[in-house]
């Protein structure tokens, strides 16, 4: 499955700090992932004309502990990600570590 990475530190209901909403991202594809399901991300770009405009995305930094985060849960629990890569679709960086690790 795939989660929109970035839009859960979104205002006015998103949380403020990278670390928790790091957590609990990846406690909640840890959960997926405990029943079967590989979870991938694309990059929330909060766009002029929409709700969330304006705002910041997250860091690189959040994004590549993100990335390494989901990776690790996909080795734990032995979920192949062979299906979606570069060659595939470029809409999900941390689907090729498996590939680049």
């Amino acid at each position: 499955t795939c989660i929109v990475a970035g839009v859960e530190l979104a205002k006015p209901h998103g949380v403020t700090d990278e670390d928790e909403a790091l957590k609990a991202v990846l406690e909640e594809a840890e959960d997926l992932a405990s029943h079967g399901v590989s979870t991938v991300y694309t990059v929330w770009v909060p766009r002029p004309g929409s709700y969330l405009r304006g705002q910041k995305n997250a860091s690189l930094d959040y994004y590549v502990r993100l990335a390494a985060g989901l990776h690790e849960l996909r080795k734990k629990y032995n979920l192949p990600i062979d299906h979606d890569d570069y060659r595939r679709c470029g809409n999900h960086p941390d689907s090729d570590l498996g590939r680049l690790l």
